[in-house]
């Protein structure tokens, strides 16, 4: 099902952060990105995560569960995940990590992938010409196959549009990132404080 992939990321507004990692449980996840072991946790839904982050002295929250034998993590405020330092925390010891950054008020969206620490490959979703890391070019062949690379000469709205889904499609499949969207949007998942002020 569509919906439980990752190109309804793109959706503006949907989520603005979320770290996958394939390695450790939820649980450990949510503690490298910086919450307590012994701080509260309790289910919530978004609107409880969002409520959460309007207490006072909370700068982030996150939301947790497991797909497809990834562990993720959505964030809310203060996000932790998409820093380079927060990715290398979540990926040191041999785990695998990766990240989008999501936001189509100031694009281009980001896409990071860390493993072991190490900063593997990242590009913006929809300047896929302009790859950062240690291995740039690890998705080029899956953005190639799916015509993302080389990149048309002209995009219009659709066609853009159209592309930044492709890209998703090329993470997801290289990866095998699910993200069941009825679960985050509407269920209710493990709520964890990850940030104070």
């Amino acid at each position: 099902m569509a919906e439980d992939g990752i190109g309804w990321l793109l959706e503006p507004y949907a989520i603005d952060c979320v770290t996958f990692a394939r390695g450790i449980d939820p649980g450990e996840l949510v503690a490298r990105l910086g919450a307590r072991p012994d701080g509260p946790v309790r289910l919530g839904t978004v609107t409880q995560a969002l409520d959460a982050l309007a207490a006072s002295g909370v700068g982030g929250v996150a939301r947790v569960g497991r797909a497809a034998g990834w562990s993720f993590a959505v964030e809310y405020g203060d996000a932790v995940g998409p820093t380079p330092d927060g990715l290398a925390a979540v990926s040191h010891g041999g785990v695998e990590a990766v990240n989008f950054l999501l936001t189509p008020w100031h694009p281009p969206s980001l896409f990071r992938h860390y493993e072991d620490g190490r900063h593997i490959c990242s590009f913006g979703i929809g300047a896929e010409t302009h790859r950062l890391g240690s291995d740039p070019d690890l998705l080029v062949p899956a953005l190639t196959e799916l015509a993302v690379l080389p990149v048309p000469r002209r995009l219009d709205g659709a066609r853009r549009e159209r592309a930044h889904r492709l890209t998703m499609l090329a993470v997801q499949d290289h990866f095998g990132l699910r993200l069941p969207r009825h679960d985050v949007m509407e269920g209710r998942l493990p709520l964890h404080l990850v940030r104070e002020r």
